[in-house]
């Protein structure tokens, strides 16, 4: 929403926790007082069909260059916001922080929203300036840097990225020579520097209501006079897990498709119905096993679920808590809270069913 309008941003996200802290990827990386904003012709893909809302415009902004980290821009320049509307609001006389690209048709300078820009106000990119500034020195040291979050999903919003505050990291150097400590601030965010370039192990397994899912602990290389950029996702260290019984009698058979136990999933539900672990449950693994982890506290429905044909069979679990309306097993999770060893037995007529 932007002054009572609602606008339709969209944005690429890039399927990787790690980057460097904001010139590796860029053409020229500088700050600059923005001259004059105005509106261009609109180029994003936005698609604003059976929507009240509209498309975000792009802006083509007047800037005179001031600090330069990186590359050669012009004193004094012109360049394109794609879809300038969905970064924070640019007005004239404002000091920004530019990530900037050159566009391979024109040769000048833009920032895309699309492609996940960074690039904002000095008041909002204070961190980021003055690690750039000290980079700038050359000294041949190096930064880590990188935030610390644990996503979650809400029905109403949908993914949700929560920073996690005064969140403890071990941080060391692959020979083991040097070992650190550090806690990120209230924005969920830390820095280490400057250290000697080198190979560094993070380990944020520090607290045991969150578990580090960022294949912990992993190795981060930093380069002289450079900074690498880490982001560590956590979840709430808590699970529903146990195994699927068969009938007496029946054997399971691994599926050609990467489920081993075919058909069959075990979905877990909150109470009001709504799907609390992705849109097709968790699938059933080797040894007839299962988990779903990450849950947030609450109460929840567990139960089986054949995908087969229009009509679902929603296992009956016999334990307490058991309703009539889910038929299935009722959890109440606590915070971090792991309720495992649980059985759920598959009635032959839904084998049947799978032919």
């Amino acid at each position: 929403m932007r002054d009572g309008k609602k606008l339709i941003c969209t944005v690429r996200f890039v399927d990787s926790k790690y980057g460097d802290c904001g010139t590796e990827g860029y053409d020229a990386v500088f700050t600059a007082r923005i001259l004059a904003v105005n509106d261009v012709l609109s180029s994003s893909m936005n698609d604003t069909k059976a929507s009240d809302a509209t498309a975000s415009r792009d802006l083509r902004l007047t800037v005179r260059t001031e600090d330069v980290f990186k590359g050669h821009p012009p004193g004094e320049m012109q360049l394109t916001a794609e879809q300038g509307e969905c970064f924070p609001e640019i007005r004239a006389g404002d000091d920004w922080l530019f990530f900037g690209n050159r566009n391979v048709k024109t040769s000048e300078f833009e920032i895309s929203y699309y492609s996940s820009n960074p690039s904002g106000p000095v008041e909002q990119r204070r961190e980021y300036v003055e690690r750039l500034r000290r980079l700038a020195r050359e000294d041949g040291l190096s930064y880590l840097a990188g935030e610390v979050d644990f996503p979650s999903f809400d029905f109403s919003k949908g993914y949700l990225s929560n920073p996690r505050p005064n969140h403890r990291l071990l941080i060391e150097t692959n020979n083991g020579n040097q070992s650190y400590s550090i806690t990120t601030n209230t924005e969920g965010r830390f820095e280490l520097g400057p250290v000697v370039p080198g190979s560094f192990q993070i380990d944020a397994n520090t607290d045991p209501q969150f578990r580090d899912i960022w294949n912990e602990p992993d190795s981060t290389v930093s380069r002289a006079n450079g900074c690498s950029l880490v982001r560590i996702e956590l979840e709430v260290n808590s699970e529903i897990s146990g195994r699927v019984i068969l009938p007496e009698g029946y054997q399971y058979k691994k599926s050609e498709i990467g489920n081993f136990f075919p058909l069959f999933y075990i979905e877990v539900h909150t109470l009001d119905g709504k799907q609390a672990h992705g849109p097709f449950g968790t699938s059933i693994g080797d040894g007839l096993r299962f988990a779903v982890r990450g849950l947030a506290p609450g109460s929840y429905i567990v139960q089986l679920v054949n995908y087969q044909g229009e009509a679902w069979l929603k296992m009956p679990v016999f334990a307490t808590g058991v309703t009539d309306r889910s038929a299935a097993l009722r959890i109440d999770l606590d915070w971090a809270e792991q309720r495992t060893g649980l059985e759920i037995r598959v009635p032959p007529e839904a084998l049947k069913r799978t032919h």
